[in-house]
């Protein structure tokens, strides 16, 4: 299928690009969320800050895992059925702005009880923190089915990868700070257990908040309503034809799925650093630095490579940095630690990587391929299907209790590998 080019989007006479109206106000707008929401994901990093907070409370391995379980699937699963309600709409913003305002606020309420000290009743604490963050990731997730139209809408194809780029190069920036900074509460005397935790929920409430303001004033342009039928049976025809008509859609997700494997051991690489290698807490802190500066590094690699080459070899390079995280683990423990244990932060200096090529590479490339009035129907699908992988770091839990930290990793990077195999096969969305 040809890639669709924005109704907004042309040359003028002298052959330069016509830009969509409001473009600098949304392209502000979008960049001070894109910024911001990076603040507050640092702040409670899934990969670091949660899983330690959840091991505060539990000792099994599995329900540590479902951490990152909970927030895929609230974040993934109900998308599909959020792109059938707003695909047909010809406003999507207010559906982004009613999540955002619903959601956003529950980091607040889980400040507050974690300072109360429910924290003293640990399996109620932890009910209750698993719904709050599977919550959060359920209103978010109904939010970004919009939030992806809206940038498509507002940014043309041609300056998303310097929106994406600039937005994670300045929240990159910020994180490094912020590691510290995360570090320094959870070690610091004067917020002992568990009040440095409440505190980096609050903090994390309160970098929302420039966030939704900016999503408040993104203006949506004018579009017309589609003419199709809104019948549940179109719909599910809809779903077929995306899925049999378009072969890069297919490997698209196919490559999604493998690479996600990396997921198996992702909330497990911070119990290994601190229980099997030994660096000390503070670590966690070195870790969320480490993955800021990976971010940014991948900001402008993968910037230049997207604007010069087309997202699919920002997938790629992604894929390849993916890779090293697990096989640099594996190669930490059959050494036993020693020098080679001060390359750990080069982990999480992948996930940075790993992270950014989600949006950079993969997100790119499915709305260069997804047709404008599809387009809702192409996301929700997207990430609905990649709700297979929601058990996966809850499987991986189980996977290390019963077998050992070396057989993770080396399953981890044999998936990894294969969704880098089905990603070199995707078409070349700039030819």
């Amino acid at each position: 299928m040809e890639r669709t080019v924005q109704k907004n989007q042309g040359t003028g006479s002298a052959g330069q690009e016509i830009l969509p109206p409001h473009f600098r106000h949304n392209f502000t707008a979008l960049l001070t969320d894109y910024v911001f929401f990076g603040v507050a994901y640092s702040l409670l990093n899934p990969n670091t800050v949660l899983p330690a907070f959840a091991r505060t409370l539990t000792a099994s391995e599995p329900l540590v895992g479902m951490v990152s379980t909970i927030m895929a699937a609230g974040w993934l699963l109900p998308q599909v059925l959020v792109a059938a309600v707003i695909g047909r709409k010809p406003r999507k913003k207010p559906y982004l702005v009613r999540a955002i305002y619903t959601g956003r606020p529950l980091y607040f309420l889980l400040a507050l009880v974690i300072w109360a000290g429910l924290t003293r009743y640990p399996g109620w604490m932890l009910v209750v923190f698993l719904a709050g963050i599977g919550l959060f990731n359920v209103l978010d997730g109904i939010a970004s089915v919009a939030w992806f139209d809206l940038m498509a809408a507002t940014i043309p194809p041609t300056r998303r990868g310097r929106l994406i780029g600039a937005g994670q190069l300045i929240g990159g920036l910020a994180g490094i700070g912020i590691g510290g900074l995360v570090g320094f509460i959870l070690s610091h005397p004067m917020l002992p257990y568990p009040k440095n935790y409440a505190a980096l929920f609050a903090l994390a409430g309160l970098a929302l908040i420039p966030s939704t303001i900016a999503l408040t004033l993104l203006r949506e342009p004018e579009r017309s309503a589609p003419l199709s039928s809104d019948t549940s049976f179109s719909f599910r025809s809809q779903l077929r034809e995306v899925w049999r008509g378009w072969p890069d859609f297919r490997r698209l997700v196919f490559g999604r799925w493998l690479i996600g494997l990396f997921g198996l051991a992702m909330p497990f690489y911070i119990l290994h650093a601190t229980e099997v290698v030994g660096l000390p807490e503070a670590v966690v802190g070195w870790f969320v630095s480490a993955q800021m500066v990976g971010g940014i590094v991948a900001s402008i690699g993968l910037g230049w490579l997207s604007e010069r080459w087309g997202p699919r070899a920002a997938i790629w390079a992604g894929a390849s940095a993916t890779l090293i995280s697990p096989l640099l683990a594996l190669l930490i423990h059959l050494t036993r630690g020693g020098w080679i244990s001060q390359l750990y932060p080069l982990v999480y200096f992948c996930f940075g990587i790993t992270n950014n090529t989600w949006m950079m590479g993969m997100f790119n490339y499915l709305l260069e391929i997804a047709p404008e009035d599809r387009r809702p129907l192409f996301v929700g699908l997207y990430n609905t299907l990649g709700g297979v992988l929601v058990p996966v770091s809850f499987l991986g839990g189980v996977l290390l209790r019963l077998t050992s930290y070396p057989f993770l990793f080396a399953v981890t990077a044999a998936g990894v590998a294969g969704g880098l195999w089905m990603s070199l096969r995707l078409r070349d969305t700039r030819r």
